[in-house]
């Protein structure tokens, strides 16, 4: 399969025009021209909370938010095919970054796992991690704004894996200005 699965912070930028990285990623994703474009169900659900939980909803951007929605009808959700990405993407994270503790390991979440030359917190999100796994799944680019530690260590689980003759094929494309680490 061709095209690009959008993360969820690509699709929220897209969502607010006032944004100020609205206009790059609005133009990045022009750029695509006519590559389908899948969005992942992890991320419409993620954006489909955060307008309920909305103390004021806005009518207009919700109505927004799923004419976009409705544009890109195709949404892929996780399902048994995406089970062998994610456990090779989890387990080599866990390889490069989890602290053993006899046949175990200390960390159990994402979210707990250390850079270990820098000693920061990674930040990976299980959501996250998910989405990969879908886009590897499907062999899509995943189009993301996120730089952190964290996407970078997915990313460089993934390219691990396949030049170790894994079958994942996870290409990331930052759509966003490199962070300062």
């Amino acid at each position: 399969m061709e095209g690009y699965l959008l993360d969820t912070n690509v699709i929220s930028i897209l969502m607010r025009p006032n944004d100020p990285r609205y206009l790059d990623v609005k133009a990045k994703f022009e750029k695509l021209g006519v590559s389908p474009v899948y969005l992942p169900v992890i991320a419409i659900a993620e954006i489909e909370y955060g307008m309920a939980k909305a103390d004021s909803p806005n009518e207009q951007q919700r109505n927004a938010v799923r004419r976009f929605f409705a544009d890109y009808p195709n949404h892929l959700a996780i399902d048994d095919n995406t089970i062998e990405p994610y456990a090779l993407i989890r387990a080599q994270l866990w390889r490069d970054h989890a602290t053993r503790k006899g046949s175990r390991h200390k960390e159990k979440l994402p979210e707990e796992l250390v850079h270990r030359e820098s000693g920061k917190l990674l930040g990976i999100d299980e959501r996250d991690l998910l989405i990969a796994s879908v886009a590897a799944q499907y062999g899509l680019i995943l189009a993301t704004y996120d730089q952190n530690i964290g996407m970078k260590a997915i990313d460089a689980a993934g390219a691990y894996l396949e030049r170790m003759g894994f079958p994942i094929r996870l290409r990331i494309n930052y759509w966003g200005q490199e962070k300062k680490e």
